[in-house]
């Protein structure tokens, strides 16, 4: 990798000094010098930061930094998405197109991650058929869960301790019935799945995916879409190997977040309560 200061661009600005926390570049000699490349982390900030267009960095994809324009970022706009954005658990039966789903991933790999890591991961799965099976299999798992607290010594200790009254068993009766009727209770029905992996070994890496994940869902509230996470199915992924293999999580990967993507069947026009933030001023 090497990196270098054209020098009848450069004007001396400093900038790549100041900004460079990984100690690359440095002032020598009243000049910018890239005094170690091999400390670079490739967090790309002194070619974002370069007024001059001054640095060659050839372990970087000059074509991936693109041109941005502050004046298009509205706090209004975004304070609404985040306010707007809902859990959607109902969706239209409309395939979202490719070159959408292509893009917002796209936006998502701008995330953050610690150290410049770049460790996310994504699975996407649109295929209808494969995302009901993955619905049928861990709805079917709970109900066989189910179906052992309401019999049995594990009814009686279930009923026993109160467990009975918890709510996912309450309403599991009438789960049953309305995934009868062809509702789907874990992934929705929705046309898009999208799974967010990351080593299963590491700092940081949780945090990274749910940021990458975040990212996902609020930008797709501002393309008109719908989103959900689906924490049975991220539970669901940790402990069984076949559904590992059944949506492809690549070996030493872990599923940190999962989502489901689609047009929303309803519109709220209104956002909903909040409680009040419990903020301590220091």
């Amino acid at each position: 990798m090497d990196i270098t200061r054209v020098d009848d661009k450069c004007t001396k600005c400093m900038l790549c000094v100041r900004d460079c926390v990984s100690g690359v570049w440095r002032k020598v000699d009243g000049v910018p010098t890239p005094v170690d490349p091999a400390l670079c982390n490739l967090c790309s900030h002194c070619i974002a930061l370069c007024p001059a267009e001054a640095i060659v960095h050839t372990g970087l994809d000059l074509s991936r930094a693109v041109p941005l324009n502050k004046k298009e970022i509205s706090p209004e706009a975004y304070r609404a998405v985040v306010m707007g954005r809902r859990s959607i658990r109902h969706f239209k039966d409309k395939p979202v197109p490719a070159q959408t789903i292509d893009r917002i991933i796209e936006t998502a790999a701008h995330s953050p991650t610690a150290s410049n890591e770049q460790n996310v991961g994504y699975i996407v799965v649109t295929n209808r058929e494969l995302i009901k099976d993955v619905a049928q299999r861990i709805y079917s798992f709970a109900l066989k869960l189910y179906e052992k607290t309401q019999r049995g010594p594990v009814g009686l200790l279930t009923r026993a301790t109160g467990l009975s009254q918890n709510r996912y068993l309450k309403v599991m009766d009438y789960i049953r019935d309305e995934t009868s009727r062809g509702r789907d209770f874990i992934l929705h029905n929705a046309p898009v799945l999208v799974l967010v992996h990351g080593p299963k070994k590491g700092s940081f890496i949780c945090d990274n995916c749910n940021i990458a994940a975040t990212n996902i869902i609020n930008y797709s509230y501002s393309l008109g879409l719908g989103s959900c996470f689906i924490g049975f199915l991220t539970i669901a992924l940790r402990f069984s190997k076949k559904l590992r293999a059944r949506l492809h999580v690549p070996p030493g990967r872990r599923v940190y977040a999962s989502l489901v993507l689609g047009y929303p069947a309803f519109t709220y026009k209104r956002s909903v309560s909040r409680k009040r933030p419990d903020i301590a001023w220091l």
